[in-house]
């Protein structure tokens, strides 16, 4: 290349800041990563999927200017194959990257995607800063009963006959299948083959697979395998989360978690991939409308140049 085409090629970069977050954890290399663009309103959307792609995580984010006076900033988030209307990782992770770089400020703000404006709010505890969004309200897509013994061929383990298998859309697809214990949750081995197939033809993001758990630590264990969308499983996955007290109450489950609504409980997710990742579920009412939240730490800052 000659260098008049190296200076040429050089001008034309654009330059934006950039984060990467572990998000529900404490610590650096655990919970989930996200990657956050700042200030994106110069990228195309055919560019953001490139660079989802490129950055080979379960969601890469975007943070642009808002398009309502409602919300504070305008969230994007895409996997590496597709944008999603909401998802919790990434909204943690990305309010956790706009507030270090001043895009807003505690103790609350708005946030604008795809499923709506989500009211979001921080909180110090004991072990740290916790951030918090009110998530899109879970609505009930159908039954699977009859998908239970594909499901439990598709995992590699018998699922429980109750509650039955439901999918439930709060933008991603899950369908929840609960096991006996936190133990066999563990042991689970998909056909991940399998369970693309299975999301394929019937329209779900993934197969959100959890037991819950007795004692005073965490009262849900919970996977979740989403490879027709890429994503084998998913370390820690906020939209999981947040819908499952949606499952719960229909399955008159939930008053044993929560014994008022605003109550908290704690879903573990991640260990078997070395994550440890806590989710902090909040049940707002008892239908099911949830608010999640947790720890984010940042661990790779700089900028990305294209």
């Amino acid at each position: 290349m000659s260098t008049v085409a190296v200076r040429r090629y050089t001008d034309a970069m654009s330059t934006y800041r950039f984060k990467q977050v572990d998000v529900f954890t404490e610590r650096p290399f655990y919970g989930n990563p996200v990657a956050v663009v700042l200030d994106a309103d110069g990228i195309g959307e055919e560019t953001m999927q490139r660079i989802a792609a490129w950055t080979n995580l379960s969601e890469t984010t975007f943070v642009l200017r808002p398009t309502t006076a409602d919300a504070d900033y305008r969230l994007r988030i895409f996997t590496p194959k597709s944008e999603l209307s909401f998802a919790g990782h990434p909204t943690v992770g990305s309010a956790h990257a706009a507030l270090e770089a001043g895009v807003v400020s505690a103790p609350s703000f708005r946030q604008e995607c795809g499923a709506g404006v989500l009211p979001l709010t921080v909180m110090d505890s004991e072990t740290g800063r916790h951030i918090f969004v009110k998530a899109p309200e879970a609505k009930f897509a159908r039954d699977c009963a009859d998908l239970a013994g594909v499901v439990s061929a598709a995992l590699g383990a018998q699922i429980a006959s109750e509650p039955a298998p439901a999918a439930m859309d709060s933008g991603p697809v899950w369908l929840f299948v609960r096991l006996e214990s936190g133990g066999a949750v563990a042991g689970l081995k998909p056909d991940m083959s399998a369970v693309a197939t299975l999301s394929r033809e019937h329209g779900l993001t993934g197969v959100a697979a959890f037991a819950l758990l007795e004692g005073d630590g965490p009262r849900v264990h919970i996977r979740c395998f989403a490879p027709a969308f890429g994503v084998y499983e998913d370390p820690v996955t906020g939209s999981a989360n947040a819908a499952l007290p949606a499952y719960l109450a229909r399955a008159r489950l939930l008053a044993g978690m929560v014994d008022n609504p605003g109550r908290e409980y704690v879903s573990t997710q991640g260990t078997e991939l070395g994550r440890d990742g806590r989710v902090y579920v909040r049940a707002l009412d008892e239908q099911g409308r949830a608010e999640i939240g947790g720890h984010a730490v940042t661990v790779i800052e700089g900028e990305i140049n294209f």
